[in-house]
């Protein structure tokens, strides 16, 4: 039984969610070059799980609604949390969580594991506590709209990346 990488997506994947697109499209969206795209799509080249996730965010809306951070001015975030709410702080949602690492500290939402244990090891929920009665809060929460439109573009496979686990986001 073959096993799964948690590295590299499916190419079943890319080619649903690449359809109707022109090569030349894809390699807009992916930010690389078309010869890329080609191997991706010949299964030459092993396609990295974050491009798929990029293709997906950009190309498909979501089926059912999800819920996201309401911003005061009704705009959403295009990341959402994948990560359990934290039972000691109810006031907290994941959502903002997901927010305040993801413009403090990006590169701790690589995982879940990486994300827990920057969330746990810096304080995260009274640091938005204490945002919130400041009256900063909102401040991270424009970032974070502006943020998760680029956020999948900077991951990077490799090495470093392998058996992370999933991301803390989808």
């Amino acid at each position: 039984m073959p096993s799964v990488s948690t590295r590299h997506g499916e190419l079943s994947d890319f080619l649903a969610l690449s359809d109707g697109l022109s090569i030349a499209r894809i390699a807009d969206i992916l930010r690389c070059c078309t010869r890329t795209v080609r191997n991706y799509a010949a299964g030459r080249t092993p396609i990295p799980w974050h491009r798929i996730e990029l293709l997906r965010l950009l190309t498909k809306p979501p089926a059912e609604p999800v819920p996201v951070i309401q911003q005061a001015d009704s705009g959403a975030a295009a990341v959402t949390a994948n990560i359990d709410p934290d039972p000691n702080a109810p006031d907290v949602p994941p959502a903002e969580m997901l927010a305040w690492v993801g413009v403090h500290a990006p590169h701790f939402l690589s995982s879940q594991r990486s994300f827990a244990h920057y969330v746990r090891g810096w304080n995260v929920v009274d640091k938005i506590r204490r945002a919130k009665t400041e009256g900063t809060f909102a401040a991270v929460l424009a970032r974070w709209r502006e943020l998760a439109v680029e956020l999948p573009k900077s991951w990077r496979s490799g090495r470093i990346w392998s058996d992370t686990g999933p991301p803390a986001y989808y």
